[in-house]
């Protein structure tokens, strides 16, 4: 039960456990939910206080507060209590609860649902679906590829007037999303700066373009046209989305996951005709035969339908997400496709449908590269993870990160167990300074167990432990930390590896549901990841 903005009208033959200032309604949740005892919440937001109850609160003791308190009032009914019974035959409390979390994109999926186009531009102009493989038109030098977003990007020259060409892509009469990153290098030439665009004439409805304009954001079809509302900025990566609903007959603008602006037009886009341009484009009117673009584009792609808000979110601050489902155990479900690697590891029951197990019997792990997130100092990142540890005597390895394949070069190992058992995380700074955070008795064997590691350039490095925030580090900056991620245990010969307090080795035990996503998530987030 949630009623907002209610307040209790008593709170007799209520169990009070605790009172606390909490910041948001959130975490107050999220204290209800670590507290085992707890099975309703009262919060207030004009004071920012949490009260816990260990009963359910009936609707004869609450009322609609007579001022906006910014207040809310949860019971969870299904929270239970059952007694089981140890092999030593210690009573012990287990709880199963149905925590209550404000509805996230996080933990809905992203689809190739009529893509028609795919450019990776890794190292080559190939269409990864097959049908439009691009052309190079440039009077001076041609486009070089250089480190992208994901892999490599293609990299234009603004003065050498380079673009890239196919045959025309039926986009009239229908819907579609067009999405890709991009990194602008100089934005002083001029105002108009063409990602892409497809010109049949320079008429109403028949030419139709994504822009930089005025250092915004711009789509059009000639005279149905919309502008974003930030200002894009030099040498720094962003993920745009131009989608049009033919249905609603509404253009929509999207940057990095968010929606800039949204606009009606009088018609669909009508070109019939043309070639489809990335890289320079025909803008008609009084504008120049082509406008070109100055900078990198990286995953380009086409689909014959209108994605979703959450979609769209989670192809801009998704980098890779491993389910280790069957039949694809190493498959990322995430926007970017990265390539991973068994050793040893066996598929096993997970805490959602499927795991992967290692253990100490040969040396297994999993290593995951391109995760390129991790390879800046200053690129927020969010990672999280189910893990079920069987055995922790003497440590071992969770998460191991490095610059090199084989996990040497620059190393750190992030996460794992002391030689006690005792769980922990490693923050790094710039100056390879490590803070190492041990959380003792947190860790249950044979029983499954959140983690999340968020960090954020402005608030520094926390972590949480099924929802509950247990530590956080000020750390503005991090050291880089390689784009090569293995895990259940370091490589073989990666012993000079910072570790901190953890004792490297193999993890015995299972991983399930891996994310790293290249922001720092909400509480909101958080409490939908920790409670699927």
């Amino acid at each position: 039960m949630k009623y907002e903005n209610g307040q209790l009208i008593s709170n007799t033959n209520l169990s009070l456990i605790d009172i606390s200032i909490i910041e948001t309604r959130n975490e107050c949740i999220c204290h209800c939910y670590i507290n085992e005892s707890c099975v309703s919440l009262v919060y207030i937001g004009s004071n920012r206080t949490c009260w816990l109850y260990a009963s359910q609160i009936p609707m004869t003791n609450l009322q609609l507060a007579p001022v906006a308190l910014n207040s809310v009032v949860i019971t969870l009914p299904n929270r239970i209590t059952t007694i089981t019974t140890s092999t030593s035959s210690t009573i012990t409390s287990t709880v199963a609860t149905t925590a209550y979390c404000e509805s996230t994109c996080v933990n809905t999926i992203i689809s190739t649902l009529s893509r028609v186009v795919f450019y990776s531009f890794n190292g080559n102009m190939l269409d990864n679906v097959g049908n439009y493989s691009l052309n190079l038109y440039f009077l001076g030098s041609t486009p070089n590829y250089v480190p992208g977003w994901i892999g490599s990007a293609i990299n234009f020259i603004y003065s050498d007037q380079q673009f890239l060409f196919t045959k025309h892509i039926p986009l009239d009469s229908r819907s579609f999303t067009i999405d890709f990153w991009f990194y602008a290098t100089n934005l002083t030439y001029t105002n108009d700066y063409s990602i892409a665009g497809e010109w049949q004439a320079s008429a109403y409805d028949e030419c139709l373009f994504f822009n930089i304009r005025g250092n915004v954001l711009y789509m059009g079809f000639f005279y149905d046209d919309i502008s974003g509302i930030t200002t894009i900025l030099t040498n720094q990566w962003y993920h745009a989305t131009f989608v049009y609903d033919s249905t609603i007959k509404t253009q929509f603008i999207y940057l990095n996951g968010v929606l800039e602006n949204s606009g009606k037009v009088y018609s669909d886009f009508l070109g019939t005709t043309g070639s489809f341009t990335i890289g320079g484009a025909h803008l008609g009117g009084l504008a120049p035969t082509y406008e070109y673009y100055p900078g990198y584009i990286d995953h380009f792609q086409i689909s014959y339908r209108v994605k979703t808000p959450c979609e769209i979110y989670l192809n801009a601050i998704l980098f890779c997400y491993f389910s280790f489902n069957l039949p694809s155990l190493l498959n990322d479900s995430g926007p970017n496709y990265l390539n991973a690697i068994n050793s040893n590891g066996i598929s096993t029951t997970g805490r959602m449908n499927e795991g992967i197990q290692f253990s100490s019997s040969s040396l297994s792990y999993v290593n995951i590269s391109g995760v390129n997130v991790l390879n800046s100092s200053t690129n927020p990142f969010t990672i999280s993870m189910w893990i079920k540890p069987l055995n922790v005597s003497g440590g071992g390895t969770v998460l191991h990160t490095s610059t090199q394949s084989s996990g040497e070069g620059n190393c750190f190992v992030l996460w794992g167990f002391t030689s006690t058992g005792e769980f922990s995380v490693n923050f790094i700074s710039t100056s390879n300074s490590i803070t190492s955070i041990k959380i003792p008795n947190s860790f249950q064997i044979n029983q499954w167990t959140h983690i999340i590691h968020v960090f954020d350039p402005s608030n520094g490095n926390y972590l949480y432990i099924n929802g509950n925030l247990m530590f956080n580090a000020t750390l503005s900056t991090r050291q880089a930390f390689g784009s090569f991620v293995f895990l259940g245990a370091s490589p073989m010969d990666a012993n000079s590896c910072l570790s901190g307090s953890i004792s490297t080795g193999q993890f015995n035990g299972v991983i399930d549901e891996f994310y790293v996503f290249s922001q720092a998530l909400t509480s909101a987030d958080i409490c939908r990841l920790t409670n699927p």
